[in-house]
Parts: structure tokens; sequence; C-alpha cells
């Protein structure tokens, strides 16, 4: 039976998604097509003509075996070790693609030899699921993407992804490792009921990009990427947990809306891999958690039930970044127990500036560490409408605007050194509260600016804002 919903008690008006009861429940309805036939077929790549020598092309070989495989009704294709040059392979519903320890599926370098499911170069891959049902990938063995050039693909550069499907479910990705994507390591359209855990991916752009996708989990994976390493948005339960993460652009960056996102028990940690677009091959890491839906392209729709809690963040520019687009608000979020250090560039933010508005944010247990910039001259920089990524802004710890309700409740802001900006500034936030809130400077009211805000309540005492104190 397939459970369609994962959602577990309401902890200050935000709905939680049980990572717990999802594993469970992802991994039976993942798993479904094997557990039928406790003896699934097993086709061996090797029994039709593959060869795992590095040099000899499998393509042909392999998709035999995928097609023998579903003409038999499901089963086990089974990659031993051994290195196998491929073009795209394209995976069946009712089968397993088993990669043995020792097993490398390695690109190859002529794009002719890659298929595409649609007529744009950048819907390439190595391995396509397209419309299927029941398909698992899963072993302790490689998919090298080989950083494969195409200077007619994105950015004049971009290759095949490496792993891509669309319009499929009760999907399961487990214990491989992905290397050198010649774009992303693992992208999707439209997919439901997908799993995946204890993944490695290294190099090579987005690790993990889904766009449209209900009930899914990301558990125990390792992320080294050369962009973002999870992306995408039109979420509907999703849980992102025990996952180690390192950029060189952002951690998680949500460019379209989600309804009930989990992030928990994750660390954060830059530098990542060479950022694989800019020519200096930048390792820095930007943003830690990035929730910017519409901010690529129009993605009208409503963000809520979020819950960001047990999450570590070390070296990156900003721990935390959350900015609303035209056509888009957000109802409730959580985020507690959270800690981070060495934040050496850009104060955290909850911004829109083209219509939108957060309904309710919950700041709790949280511990910022900020390196300062005693430069008196960035307090003077404009506010205005972000770019792609996060920027300088007049602050150093926290910005705040067009926001209904926020709360602090046992937050500290450190600061290493000086900084010659004021701590924080809200601008049109109708209801804000402090509850065992510290930072430097905190008895200066000067440390914190105001602009169109209404009530302020600190330690349960309403405090009257100074209308004098503006930027």
């Amino acid at each position: 039976m397939i459970r369609r919903t994962f959602l577990k008690k309401t902890v200050a008006g935000v709905t939680a998604l049980s990572a717990e009861s999802f594993v469970q429940g992802g991994l039976s309805v993942a798993y479904a097509h094997e557990s039928a036939d406790n003896n699934p077929a097993i086709f061996n790549i090797r029994n039709y003509g593959a060869r795992g020598d590095g040099k000899f092309i499998n393509t042909q070989a392999i998709n035999k075996a995928v097609e023998a495989c579903s003409h038999a009704g499901g089963g086990k294709v089974v990659v031993p070790s051994g290195t196998y040059l491929t073009g795209t392979i394209q995976l069946k519903s009712h089968i397993t693609l088993l990669l043995e320890k020792g097993a490398i599926l390695k690109g190859v370098s002529d794009l002719n030899a890659y298929q595409s499911y649609n007529t744009r170069n950048s819907g390439r891959a190595l391995i396509l699921g397209i419309g299927v049902n029941n398909v698992s990938i899963t072993g302790n063995g490689y998919i090298d993407g080989d950083h494969v050039f195409d200077a007619q693909g994105e950015q004049q550069i971009r290759g095949p992804h490496t792993i891509l499907f669309s319009e499929s479910r009760n999907l399961s990705f487990d214990g491989f490792t992905i290397v050198n994507a010649s774009n992303y390591a693992f992208l999707a359209y439209d997919i439901e009921n997908a799993v995946f855990s204890n993944l490695t991916i290294s190099q090579g752009w987005d690790g993990i990009h889904i766009r449209r996708g209900k009930h899914m989990i990301i558990h125990n994976c390792s992320f080294l990427t050369g962009d973002d390493a999870i992306a995408g948005g039109y979420w509907e339960n999703m849980v992102i947990t025990d996952c180690r993460i390192s950029a060189a652009c952002n951690g998680i960056r949500m460019i379209m809306p989600a309804n009930g996102l989990t992030i928990s028990h994750c660390t954060f940690s830059g530098p990542g891999a060479p950022h694989r677009s800019s020519k200096e091959k930048r390792t820095n890491m930007l943003t830690g958690i990035l929730l910017q839906p519409g901010h690529w392209n129009s993605a009208p729709g409503f963000t809520d039930k979020v819950h960001i809690h047990d999450i570590r963040i070390n070296n990156v520019n900003t721990p935390l970044m959350m900015t609303l687009n035209e056509g888009n608000d957000a109802g409730s979020i959580l985020i507690e127990r959270l800690t981070a250090i060495q934040v050496k560039a850009h104060a955290a933010s909850v911004e829109s500036w083209k219509g939108g508005v957060f309904d309710e944010l919950i700041f709790r247990d949280v511990s910022i560490e900020y390196v300062g910039h005693p430069d008196a001259s960035l307090a003077d920089t404009p506010l205005r409408h972000p770019p792609i990524d996060s920027r300088i802004l007049p602050c150093w710890a926290m910005f705040v605007r067009n926001v209904k309700k926020i709360n602090f409740e046992n937050v500290e802001l450190k600061l290493i050194g000086t900084d010659a900006r004021p701590a924080m500034i809200f601008d049109n936030v109708a209801s804000t509260k402090f509850t065992e809130v510290n930072y430097p400077g905190k008895d200066n009211p000067e440390t914190i600016l105001f602009k169109n805000c209404g009530t302020w309540v600190v330690n349960n005492a309403e405090i009257k804002i100074n209308p004098g104190y503006y930027y």
C-alpha cells in the first residue's frame, strides 16, 4: 500500500515532516517491485556483450540487458566490477540497476551517444528514466560523467546530466557514488515517492536538482559539488536529513515554492569543489540554506510548513537567506537549534521586495558567529532587491523585510572583531518579539534600525520603537 501522507505533529504552527516514517514508507514503496519476487531475475550486462576494459563502448550491450529485463517483467540488471564506457542508458519500469563493488559506468566523450528526453541539449543524460515506475539504482559502484564538454550546451560548456528522471514514481537511489558530472549529477521533473540515501556526489555542477516532486527524502548523503548541492522546488513533502554538504555555490537552493519541507541534522561546511562556471574556479561556499522561490524565473505559489532544525554551518558567506518574489508568499517557517560559525561576509536575511509577505517565522535556540568588517562605509550600502545570491548589507547580523510576525527565542549573535554597521535592520515588520536575545551592543538602541514597524516586545515587555531610527 502506497503511503500518501507523511505529516507529523504541529510545532509552533509549523507542520513538521517525520523523517523516520518517511524513510520507512518511502523505502517500502521504492522496493515494492523487489518484494513481490524474492528471487528477481538477474541480467548481467556481460552476458549481453559488455566489456569492462575501459575501452569498449557498451551502450548497446547495456541497453540490451535492460530491454531483456523489462521484457521478462523486471528484475536486476547487474554491472560487475570493471570500467564500462557508455552513452545513454534508458531504464525501464520494475528494474534495479545494481552497481557491484568496483563497477564504474563512465560517460563517453562523443555527444552523439547521448539521448535526450526533449529537444534541448539540456535534456541529455547518461542515464534516462522517463515515465517509469518502481526503479532503483543501487550498489557500491561509481557513475563517472567524465566532465564531458559541450560547446553548444548551457553556458557553452555543460555536457549531459549524469542521471535524469521525469514523470516517474516509486524511485530509489542508494549507496553509489557520482563523480565528475558533466552538468547536474541528478536532475528530475515531476517525480513522486523517491528516496535518495547513502549517496556520495563529488565535482560537477548541482548535486540533486528536483523540479516538481512529491514525497521525497534525501538521507545520509555527502556532497562536494561545483555548484549548488541540492536545488529545485515545487516540492511537496520533502525531507533532507543527515547530509554532509559542501558546495562552491549554495548548500540548499530552493528556487520554487515548497509545501512541507524539513531540513534537519545536516552539516554545511565550506569550501566546496571548484566552481565549474567561474573563470577563477572559486571554492568559497555562498549560502548554507537559500530559499528564494521565483528568483530565477517566475514560480508563483505559497511556501508553507518549513521546518529547519539541528543544523551546523561553518565557513560560509551567510548561513541563511530567504527571499520572496513576484507571485510568492510564505506561511509558517520554523528555524531551531541552528549553529553557525565563521560566517565571513553577509548577514542572514528574511526579505521580500516584489509584493510577497512572510506570515510567521520563529528563530529558536540559534547561535550565529560573524566575522566583523570594520569598514564604516558599509553602513551606507544601499538596500535593494538581492541579486542571484547573498550580498553585503548595511547591517552585520540580520535583515528582515515585509514580515507579519517574527519571534526570536534564545538567540545569540556573536561578532569576531568589530563592525561599524548596526546589528539588525527591520523594515515593514508588523510584530517582533525578542526573548533571551543577545548580541554586541544590545543596550545601545542604535544597534537595531527600524522602518514602518509595528509592535516590538522584548522579554514579554512591549517597547516603543524610537521613530527616529531609519536608514
